[in-house]
């Protein structure tokens, strides 16, 4: 009898590769594309942030990162006119990330 050694176990190996192709197809099917602004609600977001800095509100955002829409809540701590950022919450959020801002 002669051994096939790890000739046998190649099949088996296809299976499980094509699971995580599988499972990269599932998880890109869940991402969103990048939703447009009109310079209108970019400029009326940006007096939103800017008073609800200026009077320390506790604010929900809802932002964009990495293919999904994402939501946070707190209060602004540092506004960064220079590099377009501010941070709520230990989290840094970029201007142009921001869809919306309500307060609570």
């Amino acid at each position: 009898m002669i051994d096939r050694g790890i000739i046998k176990w190649q099949p088996f190996d296809s299976c499980f590769n094509s699971q995580k192709v599988i499972q990269d197809l599932k998880e890109g099917k869940n991402t969103v594309n990048y939703p447009t602004l009109s310079e209108d609600q970019l400029a009326n977001l940006e007096e939103q942030i800017k008073e609800a800095y200026n009077l320390k509100l506790i604010v929900n955002i809802i932002y964009y990162y990495d293919g999904e829409i994402k939501s946070i809540e707190g209060k602004i701590k540092y506004l960064n006119y220079q590099k377009k950022n501010l941070y709520l919450n230990n989290t840094v959020l970029y201007l142009k990330q921001i869809l919306q801002i309500k307060e609570i």
